[in-house]
């Protein structure tokens, strides 16, 4: 066996995943496009997979119901929160956060016209409010899971990393709000540092 047959398999697998990240973008574009036009719960999942060229069968493949569609960037944006606070080294808990999320601030701000369609759904759609609640819950358990384990992992531990994390949240998610009726034209890590330098003085220091 030479080395360029050994080298075929793997050469093969990146062309599939190449391919996969395609299709999926295929479909969060041509289902973004049909819900902005005609509204979320008008849309079918049929409808999604002619757009995309692809098969009903396809769709699911990728997406278990039309709702995780609107949502499949999100979980791009968990991945990244998740690798940001991973590199934080032995930065301080609280740094190491506040770092992460204006990375994802900025990251943003690089997809301002995706993230502003995805809100736009997500708030004329009642269907989807659920779905956006999970998200901010999942982040919620990120940084309440760092939180803890940068502490004694008392109960007492536990329930002020839950606590945090949820004020954590919800001063940025006013920012979001706050950027998102201004139409994306703010800078959403100004407004995400500023919410978060509210919480300075009160969150609890963990060690």
């Amino acid at each position: 066996m030479t080395t360029h047959d050994r080298a075929a398999p793997e050469i093969e697998l990146g062309l599939r995943d190449r391919k996969k990240v395609r299709v999926r973008a295929a479909l969060v574009d041509a289902a973004t496009a049909l819900f902005l036009a005609r509204g979320f719960d008008a849309v079918t999942v049929d409808e999604i997979a002619a757009a995309a060229d692809v098969s009903r069968r396809t769709f699911f493949r990728y997406f278990p119901t039309k709702e995780a569609v609107v949502f499949a960037r999100r979980d791009e944006q968990l991945a990244l929160f998740r690798e940001r606070l991973a590199a934080s080294g032995d930065a301080a808990p609280f740094d190491a956060l506040r770092g992460a999320l204006l990375a994802l601030a900025d990251d943003y701000m690089a997809r301002r016209t995706q993230i502003l369609q995805e809100r736009a759904l997500t708030r004329a759609a009642p269907t989807l409010l659920a779905g956006d609640l999970e998200v901010d819950r999942a982040f919620e358990s990120i940084i309440a899971e760092h939180l803890v384990a940068h502490s004694r992992r008392t109960a007492a531990d536990q329930r002020r990393a839950r606590m945090t994390a949820a004020a954590m949240v919800g001063v940025v998610r006013v920012a979001l709000d706050e950027w998102a009726d201004r139409d994306g034209d703010v800078d959403l890590a100004r407004l995400a540092q500023d919410a978060i330098e509210l919480l300075t003085p009160i969150v609890p220091r963990f060690r």
